[in-house]
């Protein structure tokens, strides 16, 4: 006689972090996985009878959802620490001449391919990613075993790509993926200043009527905002607003210069915003208004921006960054608390993106994200308030284990799914290419 499973994986012994309000830890705790959803969470001693396909005996571990870089471009794995310590306006003009020269779809699928492996070792289970060739991005994501939202980036100043009519590719990218279990299809415009009118109102009218979140640049810079101002009249909050592109929906990356007012106005219109506070301080952008976001109800997304301009996907520095800057610029040590940060990079990334009901906590009913954190470091001991170990001490290299739709992507460290070497080994090939390779200073795209 057969005797039946009741779960596919069961992780016990931990530390539970939800991020779920009602019981936000759970001090020794288990967590059980059936058919890729979470099947059941509570106290360790419930799950001593029950059996699994794989178990997880996760002592001195904590188990939470997994993290949420809510914006990012992962083949600009390929030109990590070519072009730094410059202003974003120039950083563009060289990192677009390389991508007309080196992004191809092939090269894309490599360069991402290594970069979601760097998110998974560190616990990172959805990217929203925005970049050339949508489709050579996803098929590394599904190959490593990522959850991705991605779409079509429209962008109309860059190469033969940006010109070409993107309504029909736009909307066969959506209509192949809209049911998929990991790949979540959503509508991008690159910018304000880098698209017409008429490519923001296509992205607005495909956004609205799929029912998909529209995910845009916005504010990053004063030069930015001054072009609109300039081309315009208005800020590109401003002009979105004109457009009638603020809405419930939509999500603005990096918002760093606010103008009086703007805070208010997303938040009324049920915009999200993503910060993502290494890049913005590595190009000298400046300092989204994040403590005033938060108090005004904005909802709030963490990421990590590409590799060019950060120059890790590493979720936990973007954490501890954003934690300890807004206090520095406040001179207020409450201003973002390591638990807002977290659910930044949880459960506030998840619904920035539409998908908090889905993931971005331990929920029965919810997508089997889960990650372990190994608290066998020495700069994990010891141990008191989990929340403020986590943001203030943790480093990507302390996960464990990484669930990601109810399948065991990592196993105590060891990646299942492709082959790590290989991918280095296919981008430093890669990379050869590129470092020949000299930008002209005198190209201006901006």
């Amino acid at each position: 006689m057969t005797m039946t499973v009741p779960y596919d994986i069961l992780i016990t012994g931990a530390t539970l972090l939800t991020m779920e309000a009602s019981q936000p830890f759970i001090p020794a705790g288990g967590i059980a996985i059936k058919d890729g959803l979470i099947a059941d969470v509570g106290p360790a001693e419930k799950f001593t009878p029950r059996q699994a396909r794989i178990t997880i005996e996760a002592n001195n571990q904590i188990v939470m959802p997994g993290l949420v870089n809510a914006h990012t471009h992962a083949a600009m794995t390929l030109f990590r620490g070519f072009t730094d310590d410059i202003p974003l306006e120039p950083w563009l003009n060289k990192v677009w001449q390389l991508e007309m020269r080196f992004a191809t779809p092939e090269n894309v699928r490599k360069g991402s391919r290594l970069a979601f492996i760097e998110m998974i070792r560190a616990g990172v289970t959805t990217a929203a990613d925005m970049y050339w060739h949508a489709e050579a991005t996803t098929q590394a994501a599904l190959e490593v075993g990522l959850r991705l939202v991605n779409g079509v980036g429209i962008i109309d100043t860059v190469g033969n790509e940006g010109r070409q009519n993107k309504e029909e590719p736009t909307r066969r990218f959506i209509e192949t993926y809209l049911n998929h279990p990991t790949v979540h299809p959503c509508v991008q415009v690159h910018s304000t200043y880098t698209v017409t009118t008429d490519s923001l109102r296509l992205a607005d009218r495909l956004a609205q009527e799929y029912h998909l979140p529209l995910i845009t640049h916005a504010s990053e810079t004063r030069t930015e905002v001054q072009t609109l101002l300039n081309r315009t009249g208005k800020t590109p909050i401003g002009y979105l607003d004109a457009l009638g592109m603020l809405h419930p929906g939509t999500v603005l990356v990096h918002c760093v210069h606010l103008q009086e007012g703007e805070v208010e106005l997303l938040a009324r219109k049920g915009v999200a915003v993503i910060h993502c506070p290494e890049s913005n301080l590595k190009l000298g952008s400046g300092i989204a208004p994040v403590p005033a976001l938060l108090k005004n109800g904005v909802v709030l997304g963490l990421g990590t921006d590409g590799a060019a301009s950060n120059n890790d996907l590493d979720l936990w520095g973007e954490m501890r960054t954003a934690a300890l800057l807004h206090k520095g610029v406040t001179e207020d040590p409450t201003a973002l608390t390591a638990l807002e940060a977290l659910h930044m990079a949880t459960l506030g990334g998840a619904k920035a993106l539409g998908l908090d009901t889905l993931i971005g906590s331990l929920e029965v009913g919810k997508r089997a994200d889960v990650i372990t954190i190994s608290l066998d470091s020495i700069h994990l001991t010891p141990r008191y308030d989990i929340a403020s170990l986590l943001v203030y001490a943790a480093k990507g290299g302390d996960v464990r284990n990484v669930i990601i739709d109810g399948k065991l992507v990592l196993h105590e460290g060891k990646l299942l799914t492709v082959d790590e070497e290989q991918a280095k080994e296919e981008v430093r090939q890669i990379a050869v290419e590129i470092a020949a390779f000299s930008p002209d200073d005198t190209t201006r795209f901006i």
